[in-house]
């Protein structure tokens, strides 16, 4: 009599793809899967590669998630099936405990037995037989270089990452090391990537950072995503000014040139064979600075973002600068991290450099005007020949000295839709102006400007911190019958976080 395991894998595999689509809505499609994968061998072989290939999550977004444990449970896992690391397709993970030499042997034997084990999985493209039972043994560091050598079939990747005090341990120093023993061999197919960096401690710890030159020399890579949790929305919302973080003085602590930290935790002597290894262990450039410049205009990175990344410390134009064709920028600079306006202007030269091929740039900008003696300073974008879409900050766009704004011929004549973003506060207190004016005296100068703007159909006010309702100024209803008269599409809206977003 036949049964259900005689059937061949391909209908076993639809029945498991038809179960995980029935419960995928619900959030229940790996547990079914599990569940499925119980019944038998023939059940098992089919089902695993389907409870992985929409991702792996090995992130701290749920409680536990990111534990050595768990982490170890995954790699004896692709040591039983091999071919799970082809089926995933995107892996999420991190913050992990950043410990570089366990603690289970001395520091000397430490690194030449993680440097082994690390060795032999880079070599043999899967975890070896005799390293199965001490992986807890290894610092997670390692156990994280060793991962992403067994993921061939990688496309997307979201790093979570945590601060790293002066000498403290770095969480990427041993897949630093890794890559330098192989390239990784998911390299060609990673597409995108998301870093996300986690400020463990808002008053002493240093801003994050992570292997960048390392990362975007993959060759395929698309997208970077930067960004940083720092509540610069909540204080935008909130309309309220923190004094500054004095990020310079700690960063010039740092010491991010190249060379070996001394720290003595750090001073055992590795046996003659693992001296060059360990040399080179220690001495990596947290922010991999070099191997950024090393890669200057051949990375294939096409959209940049940044979210709340301190310009000094993240080296941005330097990132801008390593892309070969930029096509998509977005920067948000935000409360915390005080830059200055060098640090922006020197953003602007580096984009510059892709004024031929830019076609979406967005730039924010919240400094603030607390000297209304000192005019802000202004932008050219008319050089972006290819521009399409510009979203930027009013003080990135016009000088103003209240009431008057002078935006002059900055604006490139392929764009198509504009959006300004006005800080609301930054105007109603102890200002000529308000708001209102501000945005009625933007669209006036944009009318003057619509013969050379052929091309430009939308115009989108942006309030920032203006309260969550509809507004009734006359000044505004005077700018939206000026742009209805041009033939503009206009609109003027503010973002509550409980309520979304609500038209002025």
């Amino acid at each position: 009599m036949a049964i259900i395991t005689d059937l061949p894998n391909e209908l076993l595999e639809e029945i498991a793809i038809k179960l995980r689509t029935r419960c995928y809505n619900s959030n229940n499609s790996k547990k079914v899967l599990a569940d499925f994968s119980l019944v038998c061998r023939a059940f098992y072989n089919v089902a695993f590669r389907y409870m992985h290939d929409d991702g792996l999550d090995l992130s701290a977004m749920e409680k536990n998630l990111c534990t050595s444990e768990r982490l170890c449970k995954f790699l004896r896992l692709t040591q039983k099936n091999p071919e799970l690391g082809y089926v995933v397709r995107t892996l999420a993970i991190g913050p992990w405990d950043p410990t570089e030499l366990s603690s289970k042997w001395d520091k000397t034997e430490s690194f030449a037995k993680s440097y082994d084990f690390l060795r032999r999985t880079i070599e043999g493209k899967a975890i070896q037989e005799e390293d199965v039972e001490g992986l807890e043994g290894h610092p997670m560091s390692v156990l994280v270089a060793a991962l992403f050598y067994l993921l061939p079939g990688l496309e997307y990747l979201h790093l979570i990452l945590q601060s790293s005090q002066k000498n403290g341990p770095l969480l990427t120093r041993w897949l630093l090391l890794a890559m330098d023993m192989a390239p990784l061999p998911a390299r060609e197919r990673i597409t995108g990537m998301d870093l996300e960096y986690v400020e463990l401690d808002t008053t002493k710890v240093f801003p994050c950072r992570t292997t960048l030159g390392a990362l975007l020399g993959f060759p395929g890579l698309k997208h970077v995503r930067f960004a940083s949790e720092d509540a610069a929305d909540t204080l935008l919302l909130a309309g309220i000014n923190p004094q500054p973080q004095i990020i310079t003085k700690g960063v010039e602590s740092l010491g991010l040139t190249s060379g070996p930290e001394h720290d003595s935790e750090y001073m055992a002597t590795p046996p003659p064979e693992y001296s060059k290894a360990y040399e080179k262990f220690r001495s990596f450039d947290p922010l991999c600075r070099q191997r950024l410049l090393d890669i200057k205009g051949t990375s294939t990175v096409t959209g940049l973002s940044f979210y709340n990344n301190p310009c000094n410390v993240f080296s941005i134009p330097d990132i801008i600068r390593a892309s070969k064709e930029l096509k998509e920028f977005d920067c948000f600079i935000g409360t915390r991290t005080r830059d200055s306006r060098e640090d922006v202007q020197a953003i602007h030269r580096a984009l510059l450099e892709h004024k031929d091929t830019l076609e979406d740039l967005s730039m924010s900008y919240y400094k603030g005007f607390e000297n209304r003696h000192n005019p802000n300073f202004q932008l050219d974008f008319s050089a972006f020949e290819k521009l399409e879409s510009l979203q930027v900050s009013m003080l990135l766009l016009a000088d103003i000295d209240a009431p008057q704004i002078v935006i002059g011929d900055v604006l490139p004549t392929s764009i198509e839709s504009l959006a300004v973003k006005i800080r609301c506060p930054s105007f109603t207190s102890g200002g000529a102006c308000d708001w209102d004016e501000v945005v009625l005296c933007l669209v006036k100068k944009v009318v003057e400007m619509k013969y050379k703007l052929e091309k430009l159909d939308a115009v989108d006010v942006r309030v920032i911190n203006h309260p969550p309702k509809a507004s009734e100024s006359l000044k505004l209803r005077e700018a939206r019958m000026m742009m209805s008269e041009s033939g503009l599409e206009f609109t003027a809206t503010t973002y509550d976080a409980s309520i979304g977003t609500v038209e002025l």
